[in-house]
């Protein structure tokens, strides 16, 4: 393990952490300023229920069974971390209430897999982290993967499929009287 040379390490280490600190404080006022502006312009927010504490589990395994990709692993994990997507829903769903609006969850299964324009679902669609094709021969659609995950989590709430918290569990129902769309 090396040292810092010179006198004062400890003055390194006051100046790292306050960088940090500014830039924790940089990132958490972005965040609430974005969300105040989605819930002032957007009576209703969808959004993922993501299961945050799964997705951050380690990779790291067991001797008997070691875990693969453990370095992109962590920095996936790391990533998703200081993004703080937790308190971005947190903040959203207070902000839109105190607005008069609503943010609803949908499943979020399946969304980035799943083809917006055809409804097809392929593990092999994903060409790269950004890029979705339909695998599907009769539809062929490509677009940003992103965007395609955002129109599947949108046909969702309209179709009725949504996360309600019940007894202190989500449960998923359909709600009654709402027609599928016609065109996805």
């Amino acid at each position: 393990m090396s040292t810092l040379k010179g006198k004062r390490p400890h003055a390194t280490y006051d100046q790292i952490k306050q960088l940090r600190a500014r830039a924790t404080r940089r990132a958490t006022d972005w965040q609430h300023k974005t969300t105040t502006a989605i819930a002032k312009q957007y009576g209703t927010v969808v959004v993922e229920q993501l299961q945050i504490t799964n997705m951050v589990k380690s990779a790291k395994g067991t001797i008997e069974n070691p875990g693969k990709n453990v370095a992109q692993k962590s920095g996936l994990n790391r990533s998703i971390s200081q993004e703080a997507w937790g308190r971005t829903v947190t903040l959203l769903t207070y902000k839109t209430a105190r607005n008069g609006g609503t943010l609803v969850k949908v499943p979020a299964p399946n969304t980035s897999l799943r083809c917006s324009a055809c409804g097809f679902i392929t593990p092999g669609s994903r060409e790269d982290q950004a890029t979705f094709v339909c695998k599907n021969p009769a539809c062929g659609w490509s677009a940003n993967a992103d965007w395609n995950a955002a129109r599947n989590v949108l046909h969702l709430y309209r179709i009725g499929l949504v996360t309600i918290p019940a007894a202190g569990r989500a449960v998923v129902r359909r709600t009654r009287g709402v027609k599928p769309a016609a065109a996805r």
